[in-house]
């Protein structure tokens, strides 16, 4: 017990020095910088890199801290400002080309606005009065012009906080003059159109600076600070007055801190930094399945316990994380993917996932053992050589019957209708094709050389859709039949002679797999 209070005291005190550190103890920043002037009058606008030249300045700024938002600031700069332009119609033509040069130093006083509390990156702007001294050589006038006025400077910025003590700021400050003068044009005819008052320049600058402890820190010779529960936040902004040392550390209000925003405060919180229930002592569970991140093997995707927090969706025992087919019920020995067909071949690899095969056969049995596997086989049922891809050859006898039963078919003249004596010859083609079921059929139309060949085309096209109308008729698949017309452009005969010619009207059958 007392090493437990030991360890506990000194994490409060090193916790103190921290809130200390960070907040109300360091209230007194210093900056210095430089960057660039860059000018806008009654001669032209050089503003955002716009003209040239640029003229160099070096600045300052000191501020105390008010409120985690508002710091109150003294700042100023100085440097140079000019600007050249050449006039295209002048009244005098030494007045053509137009310069000045001026020695610029401004003083002012305000505040800066942070929109951000207690944040490394925080963006601000700035507002403040004060006045300008200038000191200007001008090309209309061989003597020099010196002099002060008020300053209006309003401007914006961002600062990167490297700790607690020193960090960097980008600023860009707006520096209007009460004056019109310096750059050697009131008010004249030459006035640009986005400054018909007074003249003003913009300083853009890069600094770096230091916050300097303040108060009690800076020993009996500096301002004191009340401080009653020593958290750091004075007793005027302390809302929980009476924090003990194990509530360190605080907030800006000097309540306990809960940099998570889950309502359980740092020092009671195990994961101050990540938002978590109350049971979980303020650490995470992403996907609520119950089971806390630091535990969870998939902290993203609700799961059982039984799986460390892990889904299981095909429901085979194999969490998502390990399954290749998550979605699919699947074997252990196939990480997690299936064998339909209980082949010993899981289903990506097999060509016939529903029908047990061999691994020779990438999953596909041999059916009727022509040594040609089903799924390269196009007869699997029907045993034939691998040349022929599975299937019987036919025959040449059968090529014959064809061919005779071929010739048997006749039309009509000029027509595509069947004559009826043709339809014997049909019924046996219809015969032959259900003894090669597995085979597709082409039926190529053919004519003569009478008549024009467009025609002739279109009457041969009909004729062999008429054939394969008929052979769907007596049961044949239609997937199986192809008709074409060819017209007189493949002749079998020569069509000058009347026999030639009659050769050439013909109906061609080819059977291949």
């Amino acid at each position: 017990m007392i090493k437990k209070k030991l360890l506990i005291t000194i994490i409060a005190l090193l916790s103190v020095y921290q809130a200390f550190s960070q907040s109300a103890d360091r209230r007194l920043g210093i900056e210095i910088n430089g960057g660039i002037n860059e000018y806008q009058g009654d001669l032209g606008s050089a503003l955002y890199f716009s003209r040239k030249p640029n003229y160099q300045g070096i600045g300052f700024s000191l501020s105390y801290y008010l409120t985690p938002n508002v710091d109150l600031a003294f700042f100023g700069s100085g440097g140079d400002v000019g600007f050249f332009t050449t006039h295209d119609y002048p009244e005098k033509l030494e007045e053509k080309d137009q310069f000045f040069h001026t020695n610029v130093a401004t003083v002012n006083g305000g505040l800066r606005f942070k929109f951000l509390k207690d944040k490394a990156f925080t963006p601000y702007v700035m507002l403040g009065l004060g006045g300008v001294y200038l000191h200007s050589t001008v090309s209309k006038d061989p003597n020099s012009y010196t002099g002060a006025a008020g300053n209006l400077a309003g401007g914006f910025g961002f600062q990167w906080s490297f700790s607690e003590k020193v960090g960097l700021r980008v600023q860009s400050m707006f520096n209007y003059t009460f004056n019109d003068i310096w750059d050697g044009e009131p008010y004249s005819y030459l006035t640009h159109t986005r400054n018909k008052n007074n003249d003003m320049f913009a300083y853009h600058s890069l600094g770096i600076f230091f916050n300097i402890p303040y108060g009690e820190a800076l020993g009996e010779g500096g301002p004191k600070i009340k401080d009653k529960d020593k958290d750091g936040v004075p007793n005027n902004l302390d809302k929980c007055p009476k924090t003990q040392p194990w509530e360190l550390p605080v907030n800006d209000e000097g309540c306990p801190k809960d940099s998570d925003l889950d309502t359980i405060p740092d020092y009671q919180d195990s994961c101050p930094y990540k938002f978590g229930p109350r049971k979980f002592n303020g650490c995470p569970d992403t996907d609520n399945d119950g089971i806390i991140d630091s535990k969870d093997r998939c902290p993203e995707k609700a799961g059982p316990i039984e799986f460390n927090g892990c889904p299981d969706t095909d429901g085979d025992g194999i969490i998502d994380l390990e399954d290749q087919c998550p979605t699919v019920k699947g074997l252990k020995e196939f990480n997690g993917c299936p064998d339909t067909d209980g082949d010993g071949i899981e289903d990506r690899k097999d060509k016939c996932v529903t029908v047990p095969g061999t691994v020779e056969g990438e999953g596909c049995p041999d059916s009727d053992g022509d040594g040609v596997y089903d799924h390269k086989d196009v007869c699997p049922k029907v045993a034939g050589p691998a040349t022929n891809k599975g299937c019987p050859e036919i025959k040449q006898e059968v090529i014959t019957r064809i061919a005779l039963a071929a010739k048997g078919i006749n039309f009509e003249t000029g027509s595509d209708r069947i004559l009826p004596e043709s339809f014997d010859d049909l019924d046996a083609l219809v015969k032959i094709l259900n003894e090669y079921p597995e085979a597709m059929v082409a039926i190529d139309g053919h004519t003569d050389n009478v008549g024009d060949p467009q025609m002739n085309r279109e009457l041969s096209q009909k004729r062999a859709d008429a054939v394969r109308a008929y052979l769907i008729s007596k049961g044949i698949d239609p997937a199986r039949l192809t008709a074409t017309g060819y017209g007189d452009t493949q002749p079998v005969a020569d069509n000058k002679t009347k026999k030639g010619k009659a050769k050439n009207r013909r109906v061609d059958f080819k059977l291949t797999y």
